[in-house]
């Protein structure tokens, strides 16, 4: 029996406005009206005594509060689901391994430093990271867990909101040193721009800035590595987008001061049957932990510029000094 004035609909609506991040889009996928959702959210505030989410213009997010009481109702949803369901218990995607999937930019960028961490987690088994250039398609036929840019499509699969990425135009001090910086999106094509054309990649928001005439030289390099972009840039060939957590990695690109700025939410999935599997729920919890945005500003709901995140804030998570043996003289 659930404690008085708790109701399993009212901590229903909470948990999928915590794992999608939009009240609107809970209500889409419960099936609802947003006008309910945000009721039902209030009641179970109320019953437990907590401010369970934070809202803002772009979605909401759990506070520390809601964290646990997300965390509580997934676990009750877990049980529900194996009180009721035949399916047999979860197999890892292959025996002895635990596969995850990422973007190649976030996999080789983020995750990687910290992977030997989630080994030592779970010693009996290899930590296989899967790198892809595709940032939109989910692969759960060969995954343990994914992270993808976009919810996936397969509506059997459990999703949760991960981080939001936000995104700068970047260069190098070289580049600035030696071009100096454009002053506005005309004044880009003045300049030398890195383009990644990729599955997923919002390479068209380029022509939506500057058009899609520009001057011959202005794109000296396309490349569908976020990796080889970063090294481009990195190495003074031009200004390109990149996510603002660069800044909490590396201490050689500048962020350029135009009015353009874009931002995508992050998510990761996992098959239902693996809801109460030991591995996966260690990976997930390792996952939050990485992309906290209590400790990487950059991973916020809201727009925190580099220029606000300081030395204490770089080295709150001891990011730079985490990267420094990869990326070396980059930094």
């Amino acid at each position: 029996m659930l404690p008085r004035g708790l109701r399993w609909d009212d901590v229903r609506a909470f948990l999928a406005v915590a794992e999608v991040g939009s009240l609107r889009r809970a209500a889409v996928l419960l099936n609802l009206s947003p006008n309910t959702v945000r009721a039902r959210v209030a009641r179970l505030e109320e019953a437990v005594s907590h401010i369970l989410l934070e809202r803002w213009p772009d979605g909401a997010r759990p506070t520390a509060a809601g964290m646990r009481v997300r965390d509580l109702a997934q676990r009750m949803r877990g049980a529900a689901i194996d009180l009721f369901s035949d399916e047999p218990r979860y197999e890892l995607r292959r025996p002895g391994e635990l596969r995850i999937g990422a973007s190649e930019a976030i996999g080789s960028g983020w995750l990687t430093p910290r992977l030997l961490d989630l080994q030592q987690r779970m010693p009996e088994l290899t930590v296989s990271l899967m790198c892809d250039y595709d940032v939109q398609t989910e692969r759960s036929d060969e995954l343990d867990v994914g992270l993808l840019f976009r919810p996936p499509a397969n509506p059997e699969l459990m999703v949760s909101k991960l981080a939001t990425m936000h995104f700068l135009p970047f260069a190098s001090h070289d580049y600035v040193r030696r071009n100096g910086v454009p002053t506005s999106l005309d004044d880009l094509l003045n300049h030398r721009f890195i383009e990644q054309e990729a599955p997923g990649v919002r390479s068209d928001l380029l022509n939506q800035l500057v058009g899609s005439e520009r001057p011959p030289g202005f794109l000296p390099i396309r490349t569908n590595s976020s990796l080889a972009l970063f090294w481009a840039v990195a190495s003074g060939a031009g200004i390109a987008f990149m996510p603002t957590y660069v800044m909490g990695v590396t201490r050689k690109l500048v962020p350029i001061a135009l009015p353009a700025q874009f931002k995508f939410e992050l998510y990761y999935y996992y098959h239902p049957a693996a809801r109460t599997s030991d591995p996966v729920l260690k990976t997930i919890a390792w996952l939050r932990e990485l992309f906290d945005p209590a400790i990487y500003p950059w991973f916020r709901n809201e727009f925190v510029h580099p220029s606000e995140f300081g030395p204490a804030m770089r080295s709150e998570g001891n990011v730079v000094q985490l990267f420094e043996p990869m990326i070396g003289d980059a930094i």
